[in-house]
Protein backbone atom coordinates (compact mmCIF):
# COMPACT_ATOMS: atom_id res chain seq x y z
CA UNK A 1 0.00 0.00 0.00
CA UNK A 2 1.31 3.14 -1.13
CA UNK A 3 2.61 5.99 1.96
CA UNK A 4 1.02 9.15 1.62
CA UNK A 5 4.18 11.25 1.21
CA UNK A 6 4.76 15.02 2.75
CA UNK A 7 7.30 17.58 2.19
CA UNK A 8 10.00 17.27 3.92
CA UNK A 9 13.50 18.66 3.93
CA UNK A 10 15.78 16.89 4.51
CA UNK A 11 19.50 18.16 6.28
CA UNK A 12 23.19 16.28 6.04
CA UNK A 13 23.17 16.53 10.02
CA UNK A 14 20.01 14.56 10.33
CA UNK A 15 21.49 11.37 9.02
CA UNK A 16 24.41 9.52 9.60
CA UNK A 17 26.67 8.18 12.68
CA UNK A 18 28.91 9.54 14.95
CA UNK A 19 31.64 8.53 12.58
CA UNK A 20 31.95 10.89 9.53
CA UNK A 21 27.67 11.12 9.31
CA UNK A 22 26.18 11.76 5.90
CA UNK A 23 28.77 12.93 3.76
CA UNK A 24 31.03 10.13 4.84
CA UNK A 25 28.30 8.12 3.99
CA UNK A 26 27.09 10.02 0.83
CA UNK A 27 30.29 9.71 -0.66
CA UNK A 28 30.67 6.21 -0.46
CA UNK A 29 27.08 5.82 -2.54
CA UNK A 30 27.74 8.29 -5.16
CA UNK A 31 31.22 6.60 -5.47
CA UNK A 32 29.64 3.49 -5.68
CA UNK A 33 26.81 4.78 -8.61
CA UNK A 34 29.05 6.35 -9.95
CA UNK A 35 31.96 3.37 -10.72
CA UNK A 36 28.69 0.87 -11.61
CA UNK A 37 27.84 1.36 -15.13
CA UNK A 38 24.06 0.97 -15.45
CA UNK A 39 24.54 0.30 -19.21
CA UNK A 40 24.54 -3.92 -17.99
CA UNK A 41 21.45 -4.22 -18.03
CA UNK A 42 21.81 -7.51 -15.78
CA UNK A 43 23.90 -6.05 -13.62
CA UNK A 44 21.48 -2.77 -12.92
CA UNK A 45 21.68 -2.02 -9.10
CA UNK A 46 19.29 -3.61 -6.72
CA UNK A 47 17.62 -1.88 -3.15
CA UNK A 48 17.98 -4.70 -0.92
CA UNK A 49 15.41 -4.56 2.08
CA UNK A 50 15.66 -8.02 4.53
CA UNK A 51 15.43 -10.58 2.16
CA UNK A 52 13.62 -9.24 -0.67
CA UNK A 53 15.30 -6.70 -3.50
CA UNK A 54 14.07 -4.94 -6.77
CA UNK A 55 15.51 -3.48 -9.48
CA UNK A 56 16.53 -0.21 -9.55
CA UNK A 57 15.93 1.90 -13.32
CA UNK A 58 18.49 4.66 -14.00
CA UNK A 59 16.24 6.99 -13.47
CA UNK A 60 15.87 6.29 -9.53
CA UNK A 61 19.55 5.23 -10.02
CA UNK A 62 20.39 9.31 -10.91
CA UNK A 63 18.03 10.69 -8.20
CA UNK A 64 19.95 8.37 -5.50
CA UNK A 65 22.90 9.51 -6.99
CA UNK A 66 22.36 13.39 -7.00
CA UNK A 67 20.34 13.05 -3.24
CA UNK A 68 24.24 11.62 -2.42
CA UNK A 69 26.38 13.55 -3.83
CA UNK A 70 24.33 16.93 -2.48
CA UNK A 71 24.14 15.69 0.78
CA UNK A 72 27.94 15.11 0.29
CA UNK A 73 28.70 18.38 -0.81
CA UNK A 74 26.18 19.28 2.60
CA UNK A 75 23.57 20.82 0.94
CA UNK A 76 19.92 20.06 2.29
CA UNK A 77 17.45 18.19 -0.22
CA UNK A 78 13.78 18.80 -0.23
CA UNK A 79 10.97 16.35 -1.21
CA UNK A 80 7.85 18.32 -1.95
CA UNK A 81 4.50 17.03 -4.13
CA UNK A 82 3.89 18.44 -7.42
CA UNK A 83 0.91 19.97 -6.19
CA UNK A 84 3.13 22.51 -4.11
CA UNK A 85 1.73 26.24 -4.12
CA UNK A 86 4.61 28.48 -4.28
CA UNK A 87 5.06 32.52 -4.05
CA UNK A 88 5.95 34.20 -6.71
CA UNK A 89 9.35 35.38 -4.87
CA UNK A 90 10.17 31.33 -4.18
CA UNK A 91 8.91 30.41 -8.37
CA UNK A 92 11.51 33.54 -9.24
CA UNK A 93 14.26 32.48 -7.05
CA UNK A 94 13.33 28.60 -8.35
CA UNK A 95 13.94 30.16 -12.15
CA UNK A 96 16.74 32.57 -11.42
CA UNK A 97 14.83 35.26 -12.27
CA UNK A 98 13.77 38.69 -10.18
CA UNK A 99 10.24 38.86 -8.85
CA UNK A 100 9.08 41.55 -10.94
CA UNK A 101 10.43 39.60 -13.96
CA UNK A 102 8.12 36.96 -13.17
CA UNK A 103 5.62 38.93 -12.55
CA UNK A 104 5.21 40.50 -16.34
CA UNK A 105 5.80 37.22 -17.36
CA UNK A 106 2.58 36.04 -15.45
CA UNK A 107 0.73 38.83 -16.70
CA UNK A 108 1.69 38.15 -20.10
CA UNK A 109 0.22 34.04 -19.65
CA UNK A 110 3.42 32.86 -19.90
CA UNK A 111 3.37 30.30 -16.44
CA UNK A 112 -0.54 29.74 -15.75
CA UNK A 113 -1.01 30.98 -11.70
CA UNK A 114 -4.31 31.48 -9.47
CA UNK A 115 -5.07 34.53 -7.47
CA UNK A 116 -5.14 34.33 -3.92
CA UNK A 117 -6.95 38.02 -2.82
CA UNK A 118 -4.30 39.87 -4.46
CA UNK A 119 -1.40 37.59 -3.91
CA UNK A 120 -0.33 35.59 -7.13
CA UNK A 121 0.33 32.18 -6.51
CA UNK A 122 1.82 29.24 -8.74
CA UNK A 123 1.76 25.25 -8.63
CA UNK A 124 5.32 23.83 -8.69
CA UNK A 125 4.12 21.34 -11.95
CA UNK A 126 4.02 24.95 -13.90
CA UNK A 127 7.14 26.14 -13.05
CA UNK A 128 9.27 23.02 -13.89
CA UNK A 129 7.25 22.55 -17.05
CA UNK A 130 8.06 26.68 -17.96
CA UNK A 131 11.64 25.63 -16.89
CA UNK A 132 11.82 22.98 -19.66
CA UNK A 133 9.94 24.50 -22.36
CA UNK A 134 12.78 27.70 -21.58
CA UNK A 135 15.48 24.91 -21.75
CA UNK A 136 14.07 23.20 -24.53
CA UNK A 137 14.06 26.78 -26.68
CA UNK A 138 17.69 27.58 -25.75
CA UNK A 139 18.55 23.60 -26.75
CA UNK A 140 17.02 24.53 -29.77
CA UNK A 141 18.70 28.53 -30.21
CA UNK A 142 21.84 26.66 -29.34
CA UNK A 143 21.38 24.17 -32.10
CA UNK A 144 20.78 26.42 -34.71
CA UNK A 145 23.99 28.35 -33.87
CA UNK A 146 25.98 25.66 -33.85
CA UNK A 147 24.57 24.11 -37.39
CA UNK A 148 25.11 28.20 -39.03
CA UNK A 149 28.60 27.67 -37.23
CA UNK A 150 29.18 24.43 -39.10
CA UNK A 151 27.38 26.01 -42.57
CA UNK A 152 29.62 28.68 -41.97
CA UNK A 153 33.16 26.08 -41.41
CA UNK A 154 33.48 27.38 -38.22
CA UNK A 155 33.50 24.44 -36.63
CA UNK A 156 34.28 20.94 -37.46
CA UNK A 157 32.34 19.14 -34.70
CA UNK A 158 28.80 17.49 -34.64
CA UNK A 159 26.07 19.43 -33.52
CA UNK A 160 24.13 16.24 -31.81
CA UNK A 161 27.64 16.28 -29.93
CA UNK A 162 26.87 19.74 -28.14
CA UNK A 163 23.75 19.14 -27.80
CA UNK A 164 24.78 16.02 -25.69
CA UNK A 165 27.41 17.96 -23.79
CA UNK A 166 24.46 20.73 -22.87
CA UNK A 167 22.02 18.39 -21.58
CA UNK A 168 24.16 16.89 -19.46
CA UNK A 169 25.55 19.87 -17.94
CA UNK A 170 22.16 21.31 -17.51
CA UNK A 171 20.95 17.75 -15.93
CA UNK A 172 23.64 17.46 -13.35
CA UNK A 173 23.27 21.47 -12.39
Amino acid sequence: MAETVEGKTYLPNDFGDRSGGIEGESARICEHLAAHALSQEDRRPRLVTGDDSIELSAGMVDVLRRVAEAMRQGMAVSVVPRHTVLSTQQAADMLGISRPTLVRMLEEGEIPFVRRRRHRRLYLSDVVEYRKRRRRVADEALSDIVADAQMFGEYDADPEEYREILRAVRHDG
